[in-house]
């Protein structure tokens, strides 16, 4: 295991957090897990974790909003948010407020240690990897 894929999966339901921890750590992640936004930003707080996957509904603090604390705290996180939801606008204020990217549920287990890998290996600062369904693209952007 590479010492920097380190992951924290955040999900209010013990059942996806179980199946993700089992993917990502067969895929060589060290995995942390939290069960809310107000855990998942605390935990991004003490510990040197790069990358998050994590919910954008969730009681208490929602994804979308733990993640805009969590890039005051370290703009180079990289954050995929996962929804349940097809809400074009709520993914597009994602992208822009900095998220690397986003998987629809249910998402396909089998593809997921791919997808992640490919967002793992993504850079904030040249682009968006989006993954939905089972379409990827990749839309770059400029640094200004």
């Amino acid at each position: 295991m590479e010492a920097g894929k380190r992951i924290l999966v955040v999900d209010d339901q013990a059942g996806v957090r179980s199946l993700l921890r089992i993917i990502l750590q067969d895929a060589g992640y060290k995995v942390y897990t939290a069960v809310n936004g107000i855990e998942a930003v605390r935990k991004v707080e003490e510990g040197d974790i790069p990358f998050v996957l994590m919910d954008v509904r969730m009681p208490g603090l929602d994804g979308f909003q733990a993640m805009l604390q969590m890039m005051k705290q370290n703009p180079d996180i990289k954050v995929v948010l996962m929804t349940a939801f097809s809400d074009e606008n709520l993914i597009q204020q994602a992208l822009q407020e900095g998220a690397i990217g986003y998987l629809t549920k249910p998402f396909d287990v089998y593809q997921l240690r791919e997808r992640i890998d490919r967002m793992w290996n993504a850079t904030i600062g040249s682009g968006w990897l989006i993954c939905a369904g089972g379409a990827e693209s990749r839309k770059t952007g400029t640094s200004t």
